[in-house]
């Protein structure tokens, strides 16, 4: 079996274009394996409108700003 090593040892002794042009086929290689792998991975469904429309709603002060004991806690856990 070919090591990283053994590659970069025959790849010193190509041109600089013979270097490029291994580069490129194997970017190629590669995307192509990554693509393989990656399209059936993860095909999520297409999204249904309206699905649980009614199921969740925001409360009518959401944007009100918060108390300060929200943000600093409340005195009775500082005295336990």
């Amino acid at each position: 079996m070919t090591t990283v090593h053994d590659v970069l040892m025959i790849a010193t002794q190509l041109t600089p274009v013979e270097q490029l042009e291994v580069i490129q086929a194997l970017s190629r290689v590669l995307q192509q394996q990554y693509a393989e792998k990656s399209s059936g991975a993860s095909v999520s469904p297409p999204r249904i409108l309206g699905l649980h429309a009614g199921e969740i709603w925001v409360s009518d002060d959401f944007d009100a700003e918060l108390p300060d004991e929200f943000w600093l806690g409340s005195n009775d856990e500082l005295a336990a």
